[in-house]
C-alpha cells in the first residue's frame, strides 16, 4: 500500500516500510522463499535439524550444563551487541560447528575453549598451483576451517559471501601449520582465475570440542 509520510525504511512488528520509484510504501512482512536444493544450504539446515534432535535426547543434567555455560559465554551479534543465548541455542551452535569440521560434538557443556593462533597468516593463490596457506603451528586436536570468495576486482574491499570447500578440503588441523587447495578445485567452483584478481580468505579457528572463534580475513592477488 502506497502512502504519504516522511521518508522511512525498515520494519516494525509485521510491517515493512520502504520506497521505490513510485514513492513510499508499506507491506506485510514475509519470509523469503529459499529453495533448499542439494548444496551447502541443505547441508547446513540438516545440521541444525540434527542438533535440535540431539538436544531432545539429552538428559536434564546435560541440558542444565549448557544453560549454565551460556551465562558465562555471551555471544556478540552482527550489531556488536553482547547477548546471552539459551542452552538450546548454544548447543545447536556448537553441534553445527562441530559437524562443519567433522568432529563429534559433546553432549555436556564444553570445557576446552582453547583456539589455534591464526596470526600471522601467509596466503597465496595461483592460477596454476592453487591456494597455499601458512599459519603458526598449533595443537593436533585444534582445527581451522577455510573459506574463499570468488575472484573479483582488486579495487573491491567488501566481501560477504564465502565458499567452504566440501568435506576435508574445507578444514585442516592446526598442527599442520597450513593447508593447500588445488587450482582445479577452486576453479571448478568459480571458473577460471585471471592474473591480478583478488581473492579473500576466511579462516575460522575451532577448539577440539567444536567451539569456534572470530574468523581471520585476509586477501591475496592471483598470480
Amino acid at each position: 500500500m502506497k502512502f504519504l509520510d516522511v521518508p522511512q525504511s525498515g520494519s516494525i512488528a509485521d510491517r515493512v516500510h520502504s520506497h521505490g520509484r513510485a514513492g513510499q510504501y508499506t507491506r506485510n512482512r514475509r519470509a523469503p522463499v529459499q529453495p533448499v536444493g542439494s548444496g551447502r544450504r541443505a547441508t547446513v539446515r540438516t545440521r541444525f535439524g540434527s542438533a535440535s534432535a540431539a538436544w531432545r535426547a539429552l538428559t536434564n543434567a546435560q541440558r542444565q550444563s549448557w544453560e549454565s555455560f551460556t551465562l558465562d559465554h555471551p555471544i556478540t551479534d552482527s550489531l556488536g551487541q553482547s547477548i546471552i543465548l539459551t542452552g538450546h541455542q548454544i548447543f545447536v551452535r556448537v553441534h553445527a560447528s562441530a559437524a562443519n569440521v567433522e568432529i563429534e560434538a559433546p553432549t555436556a557443556a564444553i570445557v576446552d575453549l582453547l583456539l589455534p593462533d591464526l596470526s600471522p597468516v601467509d596466503f597465496t593463490i595461483s592460477r596454476f598451483f592453487g591456494v597455499t596457506i601458512s599459519i603458526p603451528a598449533g595443537n593436533t586436536d585444534q582445527i581451522v576451517a577455510m573459506a574463499f570468495s570468488r575472484p573479483f576486482s582488486p579495487g573491491r574491499s567488501s566481501v560477504t559471501n564465502f565458499w567452504q570447500p566440501p568435506g576435508s578440503d574445507g578444514f585442516f588441523t592446526a598442527d599442520n601449520a597450513g593447508a593447500s587447495l588445488s587450482a582445479a578445485k577452486y576453479q571448478k567452483q568459480f571458473g577460471t582465475m585471471i592474473l591480478g584478481q583478488k581473492v579473500t580468505l576466511k579462516l575460522t579457528p575451532y577448539s577440539n570440542q567444536g567451539w569456534n572463534g572470530t574468523p581471520l580475513i585476509t586477501s591475496s592477488l592471483v598470480t
